[in-house]
């Protein structure tokens, strides 16, 4: 899906790279997580994979396109899907069902096809009952239901989410992720940057990024085992395995619930 070869990126007027020789292979079907602290470069990425930045140096291929050949745009941000932070920024309609149609309509569809995609990506999200109901009147969570509902409805191979989940509540971060999850079972590439450890549980593979490069990559089970590279890497364990660990060591656990965080540790932080 993407093949990164020393890839380096700096914004003008900067004096430091934002990245710098990164290098990196996505396969289709992937869940990968890109984790890491704020300014470690997982946005900066994040625009490469459809060629919303260009390499400063080195080569982005999207499916064996090169981003910086102008004649590739189209078909790379047809391929690839993005969703950020703030849905609002993604929103350009006032009904629903007219702001998943947009894209679509763009790629002059017939409007039999269009209709079906607008109806399919609004069910996967679960807003098939507000696809005529104001876009302002949606909650923070509907909101990014649509921005995904908006960027499935292009039938992209790959849907890269910026952050999506940082301005939601829980409820809504666990729609979100339930929605990715079963995007995944239907074989899309998925690429989730995200600071938060709790919400790459199902990834198939993680990498971390640290001051524009790649400080590690793995599966989950590896990453928890460099947990003592945490600090260093400005990352967090899950709430609930330092909320765990701290009961523990203050000997405040039923002892019917030993059991269970002792499993939970072992699995998280083998």
């Amino acid at each position: 899906m993407f093949a990164l070869r020393g890839v380096s990126f700096t914004y003008p007027g900067a004096v430091t790279p934002a990245l710098g020789g990164v290098e990196l292979s996505i396969r289709n079907g992937e869940w990968v997580a890109l984790i890491g602290a704020n300014g470690s470069g997982k946005s900066t990425l994040a625009k490469l994979f459809n060629a919303l930045l260009i390499p400063t140096r080195g080569d982005c291929l999207v499916c064996g396109l090169k981003t910086d050949n102008e004649d590739n745009l189209w078909e790379i941000r047809r391929r690839v899907s993005m969703v950020f932070q703030n849905p609002d920024n993604q929103i350009v309609a006032s009904v629903v069902e007219e702001d998943v149609a947009f894209g679509p309509e763009n790629l002059g569809l017939p409007s039999s096809e269009i209709h079906e995609r607008v109806f399919d990506c609004l069910c996967l999200v679960g807003l098939e009952e507000k696809r005529r109901a104001p876009t302002y009147a949606l909650s923070g969570g509907q909101k990014q239901r649509l921005a995904i509902a908006g960027a499935l409805a292009m039938q992209p191979r790959c849907l890269v989410l910026d952050e999506a989940t940082a301005m939601l509540d829980p409820q809504g971060r666990e729609d979100v992720l339930k929605i990715l999850r079963d995007l995944h079972k239907r074989g899309m590439t998925l690429v989730q940057i995200t600071h938060r450890l709790d919400e790459i549980l199902d990834a198939t593979r993680v990498v971390v990024l640290g001051k524009g490069k790649i400080a590690w990559a793995g599966d989950l089970a590896g990453l928890f085992a460099m947990r003592d590279c945490f600090n260093e890497w400005g990352l967090e364990m899950p709430p609930l395995v330092r909320f765990s660990r701290k009961l523990q060591e203050r000997n405040l656990l039923p002892k019917a619930c030993l059991p269970f965080v002792k499993e939970l540790l072992e699995n998280l932080c083998p």
